[in-house]
């Protein structure tokens, strides 16, 4: 993955299942960048729990499924997001890679759906019909920004395009139906969709993601020509 992610005094330690997980300081800095409000600063204390917790979902799903497979596993919490580290010593195949990057995503997924369920029987039971205006907005703005993060950000990771989930899973295929160079031809898949979500993202006026998206175009076309090099 990109950037630094070395262990720094300020790291808040913890572990679920067992499985250690360590958030870098700029978790924080960069979530609250993507959702910050000065209108109202609840707005953005929401945004940033409902991104923590559907990031730590997200790569809880890599790692209990890398744990499943006899690999254990920590997470870490960083600027790009979040990342699920384990060392496959043996019984590693095509398969198996492939599902510990889908299941990410699943697990996003299935908390977008417990959120989507909870949400509408909730309304529709009038389970905040007592919370006052401002609360009842304060809990639909978390709905909405679970909803969006683990739905919206689910589908996008999927994306064949390297270091996202999908573009692992698109590797992992790649290199199966093609031995010699598939991952040449991963990356020039890679860089041709990145390019064209970058171009579509911002032509909606979606600079983040644009942004994002033109970035690993650059990370991949810097890894295509080191692995043209090595050849």
């Amino acid at each position: 993955m990109l950037g630094n992610v070395a262990p720094t005094e300020f790291d808040l330690r913890f572990s679920i299942f067992g499985i250690p997980i360590r958030v870098h300081p700029l978790f924080w800095v960069v979530a609250a960048f993507m959702g910050w409000n000065p209108d109202d600063l609840k707005f953005t204390w929401i945004w940033i729990a409902c991104v923590f917790v559907s990031i730590l979902v997200h790569e809880l799903g890599h790692a209990i499924m890398a744990k499943i497979f006899g690999w254990p596993p920590q997470i870490i919490l960083y600027h790009f997001g979040g990342l699920a580290v384990y060392q496959p010593y043996s019984g590693l195949t095509t398969q198996r890679s492939i599902i510990i990057s889908a299941a990410g995503p699943m697990a996003g997924f299935i908390l977008f759906g417990i959120v989507w369920v909870f949400r509408y029987y909730s309304i529709r039971f009038g389970l905040w019909d007592g919370f006052s205006p401002q609360a009842r907005g304060y809990i639909g703005l978390a709905f909405y920004d679970l909803i969006f993060i683990n739905l919206y950000w689910g589908l996008i990771n999927l994306a064949p395009v390297l270091p996202l989930d999908g573009g692992h899973i698109c590797e992992d295929i790649c290199k199966s139906v093609k031995r010699y160079r598939g991952d040449i031809l991963a990356l020039q898949i890679s860089m041709v969709v990145a390019g064209g979500l970058a171009v579509y993202f911002f032509s909606q006026h979606m600079r983040y993601a644009g942004i994002m998206f033109a970035l690993f175009g650059v990370f991949n076309f810097q890894m295509y020509q080191q692995r043209n090099r090595s050849w």
